[in-house]
């Protein structure tokens, strides 16, 4: 089924207007290629409630078989509104499984798959739907409300619907993604059972059935048994059965688990690194055997040879960071991949090595490949440092250290800054680019840490338990240097170490939205005038705002210890 298009499923099962269409549709030669084709689409439809046609699957184990149990499916009469059920006699009360009561003796072994569900509690929908936790669980599917659907992350860190519920004018359907469930079908030894029941006549001018009713055979397609029977002129009923075998065996599940297929066919982009080894720039593959490690001896390259990539290859991941985390040396996408290590050079050039771009998808290892270059100058100090030292790096950085303190205050449950969502400290980064709209973003990120954060409640509060009269429209930053003040800060040094966290928030104002004003507009080109780029500019502004957080928890701290002592 085309979940895109779902009303396409309705032209199906529409009666048409004409007495010869009519009856042609009522003769029914068009249901089981339907069912044939969509038993090999991407999605299958596992559940559908229409004016003229009923579908429901269940999971059966793969020794039931047509030929053998074809006559006692027949008798099927199931639905999803039946489930788990606490049932009592005059002597006991036990709780009865699912699918005992189905009109077939095969079906009671089967597995439900959906839940019909009602509630007279919910103030929107009393009807909902439930997934078996026990496929949803192995499967490693959730639900999300406002996809109506059971998901899970792809190979790309996409969110990727499984099982969905779609509803439309004149009915609903549940389909579920045909390769993952043949995966939990492989795994349990199941296959997939359809019924179907097709009712076909005009609505608001049905008779009746009565005499004249003919058994009828449609061509046999495999897997697919069915009983049709035809009134001329006034309509027709099919019932059936289909078996869907999955298309997925349990030896090719293991070996999914275990990795064994994973190089199988897979394709390695090539990229020009340097090749320290042989002393030579050069183009690369990234494949497994287009390196060695140190301790092959070989003229091939090392895999921990280094390539380098203008500063954008970044941008995407900035651009999502629901999808990516992008920390000071490595990127990770959701539930798919990790890159160990990165970093940038003197020249801005983003490096990292051969042997971890291997380990992304391909199409990740082709987002690389679009912004290599040669390498403008070496590796970075702090790369070099801990990749092929083996030592930690501890120059001071800005931007780490500002993160490090504020990750203190947050540990030590620090009253007057405080920060709800702890990720968003991985979330403000360098600009690295050109572009002052990245500028702008990590401009607006900085703020919403340090400036945000501050609660102003209670700094209005300590300010006055300093001596200080703050006025009514004062705000956090102006409230903070009242703050120290009272904590005997000299009223120019308060101002002098507010100095960056005022420069910070203005910025943030005048950058807000990226509306590019003259005065914005002016501002972004007196800073690159001073700085040269956007990226010395940020540096500068976390270096100052540090050391002025720095001096801001001394004076904290200093006024606790005099209070404690009784000082």
């Amino acid at each position: 089924m085309d979940i895109l298009n779902p009303e396409n499923l309705l032209v199906l099962f529409k009666a048409p207007e004409g007495q010869d269409e009519f009856d042609e549709w009522c003769r029914q030669d068009d249901i089981l290629p339907f069912l044939l084709a969509d038993a090999g689409d991407d999605y299958v439809v596992i559940y559908a409630s229409l004016d003229h046609a009923y579908i429901y699957a269940l999971l059966i184990p793969q020794h039931v078989n047509l030929e053998e149990h074809g006559q006692d499916l027949r008798g099927w009469s199931s639905n999803p509104f039946s489930g788990w059920g606490l049932v009592a006699s005059q002597e006991d009360a036990w709780i009865e499984k699912p699918c005992q009561s189905e009109g077939s003796e095969i079906l009671k072994e089967a597995t439900q798959i959906i839940f019909g569900r009602s509630f007279e509690g919910h103030a929107d929908k009393h009807t909902y739907f439930e997934v078996n936790q026990e496929i949803t669980q192995v499967l490693d599917l959730h639900h999300i409300t406002e996809r109506d659907a059971w998901c899970r992350l792809d190979r790309h860190g996409d969110i990727e619907e499984c099982i969905k519920h779609v509803e439309f004018e004149g009915g609903r359907a549940i389909v579920v993604k045909s390769d993952v469930l043949a995966r939990y079908c492989a795994a349990s030894q199941t296959q997939l059972l359809r019924m179907f029941d097709f009712t076909r006549f005009r609505k608001g001018n049905f008779p009746g059935w009565g005499d004249g009713r003919e058994e009828r055979n449609l061509t046999e397609y495999p897997g697919i048994a069915v009983w049709l029977t035809v009134q001329p002129g006034v309509g027709s009923y099919s019932r059936g059965v289909q078996i869907i075998e999955p298309k997925m065996t349990a030896a090719s599940v293991r070996d999914e688990i275990w990795g064994l297929n994973d190089e199988e066919g897979k394709e390695y982009a090539s990229f020009i690194a340097q090749d320290w080894k042989n002393k030579r720039i050069v183009e690369i593959s990234c494949a497994p055997g287009a390196t060695v490690n140190y301790f092959t001896k070989s003229n091939l390259p090392f895999e921990l040879s280094p390539a380098y990539f203008r500063p954008e290859v970044l941008s995407k991941y900035k651009a999502d960071r629901q999808k990516y985390t992008l920390q000071d040396r490595s990127i990770t996408c959701r539930g798919a991949w990790h890159l160990e290590t990165y970093d940038i050079n003197q020249a801005g050039q983003v490096h990292t090595y051969l042997v971890y771009l291997r380990r992304l998808p391909y199409e990740e290892q082709l987002h690389w490949k679009q912004y290599n270059e040669a390498p403008k100058t070496g590796l970075s100090k702090r790369a070099f440092t801990t990749d092929f030292e083996g030592q930690w790096y501890d120059e001071y950085d800005p931007l780490p250290a500002l993160k490090s303190r504020l990750r203190a205050l947050l540990d030590s449950s620090c009253p007057w800054w405080i920060l709800p969502d702890p990720d968003k400290l991985d979330e403000v980064q360098y600009p690295v680019t050109t572009s002052r709209d990245e500028w702008a973003n990590e401009v607006m990120g900085l703020d919403q840490l340090l400036v945000e954060g501050l609660v102003q409640k209670w700094l209005k509060a300590k300010a006055i338990e300093l001596g200080q009269a703050p006025t009514a429209n004062m705000r956090q930053l102006k409230l903070l240097e009242r703050c120290l003040i009272g904590l005997g800060f000299e009223e120019d040094h308060a101002y002098e170490v507010m100095g960056p966290f005022h420069e910070l928030h203005n910025l943030r104002s005048l950058v807000r939205g990226h509306r590019w004003g003259t005065e914005a507009t002016s501002e972004s080109k007196r800073i690159l005038k001073e700085f040269g780029e956007f990226k010395r500019h940020f540096t500068s502004l976390c270096q100052r705002c540090d050391e002025s957080l720095e001096l801001i928890v001394e004076g904290f701290s200093e006024y606790e210890s005099r209070c404690e002592s009784g000082n």
